[in-house]
């Protein structure tokens, strides 16, 4: 994979739900806690790879590629840009002798509410 520095132009939060005290009234609730911060490109599907994902689990999910970073676990959450929060369901980590590796993470939109 060969990409530009320019292409890592944004910026994904990748940390965990805790249960935290809430400040007013000192209840837990569920809040995500950032554990790092790192720029991502963007990468898109072909049409036929849109096309073989019809039907499976992995149909609403989006791919974005990091540089490799060995502390990102699959059990992360990750918050976009346009702060939604993303479920990392693969990590596809670059195994290659390059100087330079990347990791491509395929995130799936978190149905659960976290604040």
């Amino acid at each position: 994979m060969k990409y530009k520095p320019s292409d890592f132009n944004k910026v994904v939060r990748l940390g965990t739900i805790e249960s935290v005290p809430n400040e007013i009234n000192g209840n837990l609730q569920d809040t995500f806690v950032e554990s790092m911060a790192l720029h991502y490109a963007s990468r898109t599907r072909t049409m036929t790879q849109q096309y073989t994902l019809l039907g499976t689990k992995l149909e609403d999910t989006i791919m974005i590629v990091i540089r490799h970073n060995a502390s990102v676990q699959d059990k992360m959450l990750a918050q976009l840009p346009d702060n939604k929060y993303y479920d990392i369901v693969g990590i596809s980590p670059d195994e290659s002798n390059n100087i330079i590796r990347y990791d491509i993470l395929t995130l799936k939109l978190n149905q659960r509410g976290v604040e």
